[in-house]
């Protein structure tokens, strides 16, 4: 199983029925990058976090901060 290092996002993606697939296309990369992504393996940049806070309606610490 994948551990996500970005669980909180994960958990926003899941409440609002999003997939990575879906994230892929509202931030214009692959599925794989957000798969890395969301893993920790590759870090975001500043304008996909700005996306998807504006997407989600949610604040930086709310989808990228620590539990």
């Amino acid at each position: 199983m994948l551990a996500y290092k970005y669980s909180n996002l994960v958990k926003e993606m899941k409440r609002n029925k999003e997939s990575q697939r879906s994230l892929s296309k509202i931030l214009g990369i692959s599925e794989n990058s957000v798969r890395n992504k969301l893993s920790g393996r590759n870090e975001w940049t500043i304008g996909e976090i700005e996306t998807l806070c504006d997407y989600f309606k949610r604040d930086y610490y709310e989808l990228f901060g620590k539990e």
